[in-house]
């Protein structure tokens, strides 16, 4: 395949050895990146489920892999002062020597945000503002020796991160989300890459295409990486793959979806790749020849059987 393909790791209902062993996996198998969310809890089934924070497992994951990638997908903007989080995604590319993808989003779960005193600011520009702010306070951390910023959510006076991130200028910012009006803009000014799931390749060349209308001209689109978050269940035959996602359906999604966070699986559910390797491969070209030059397959078996291996037969 033309595109990279990382996996998301089994973040949720899993202790970290779990989360460390398929991140290695991963690597030994030849994926390009493994990928963390930033969840307080399971944002699939029971909230209560474990639920490893992102940046502190990520640090972990540096010192546990030696060239995959590695990053967030995505941190929420909310969660942390942009201060902190360059000085936090500095040090885990350092940690990494180079390896960090740092993915940011405008936040979406609110029952998350209400449970642990965040606030949840609506409309959803409010958020995405604070978003388009952040990465401007991110970039000018990295790449200035000392940085003012008087925005209309964040000030600093003459401060600094120290030491650098090794990548140069800086870490890639990826862009979460699908908004047309907001996210996709910011995204053609500011991203390194874009990410999003939940559609098919048609619903993709449509984000794509005004992705491209937001860009200031055709070198600036090439310059960004268009990212798809997919599901993936894999098996040796058909069949046993639709099983999978069957089992995993009745585990978790219920018949009528009521909750935000129920609509979003049931839209991965319903984009999920099934079938075998091959039929994978097949899947993932025609999100290829719609313009997707990277993957994030999110495998909830991987860590019970050898679909990270199967899958990479294939798609690596």
């Amino acid at each position: 395949m033309r595109a990279d393909v990382g996996v998301i790791l089994p973040q949720y209902g899993h202790d970290y050895d779990a989360i460390r062993d398929a991140a290695t996996a991963a690597e030994r198998h030849g994926y390009d990146g493994v990928w963390l969310e930033d969840h307080f809890q399971s944002w699939i089934g029971d909230p209560e489920r474990d639920a490893y924070e992102c940046w502190t497992t990520l640090s972990a994951l540096a010192e546990a892999t030696e060239r995959i990638r590695i990053g967030s997908l995505v941190t929420c903007q909310a969660y942390r002062h942009p201060s902190l989080l360059a000085k936090m995604a500095a040090s885990v590319d350092r940690a990494s020597d180079g390896r960090l993808d740092l993915g940011l989003g405008a936040g979406w779960y609110e029952a998350e945000f209400n449970r642990f005193g965040y606030e949840f600011r609506e409309p959803p520009a409010e958020r995405i503002e604070r978003l388009r702010e952040t990465v401007e306070v991110l970039r000018g951390l990295w790449t200035n020796e000392t940085y003012t910023h008087h925005g209309e959510h964040f000030d600093l006076d003459g401060a600094f991160c120290r030491p650098k991130p090794v990548q140069e200028p800086h870490p890639p910012v990826w862009i979460g989300g699908g908004g047309e009006q907001f996210t996709l803009r910011y995204a053609a000014e500011l991203a390194d890459g874009w990410n999003y799931g939940t559609l098919d390749p048609e619903g993709f060349a449509e984000k794509l295409a005004v992705l491209r209308d937001h860009c200031e001209d055709d070198e600036r689109y090439r310059d960004i990486t268009k990212s798809a978050e997919l599901f993936a269940f894999v098996a040796d035959d058909r069949e046993a793959a639709e099983r999978k996602r069957e089992r995993f359906a009745d585990q978790y999604l219920p018949e009528e979806p009521s909750e935000p966070w129920e609509f979003f699986l049931a839209g991965y559910l319903n984009t999920a790749l099934v079938g075998t390797p091959d039929n994978v491969r097949g899947q993932l070209e025609r999100y290829e020849n719609v313009g997707i030059e990277s993957f994030m397959l999110s495998i909830p078996d991987a860590p019970d059987d050898d679909s990270l291996a199967l899958l990479a037969e294939t798609v690596v």
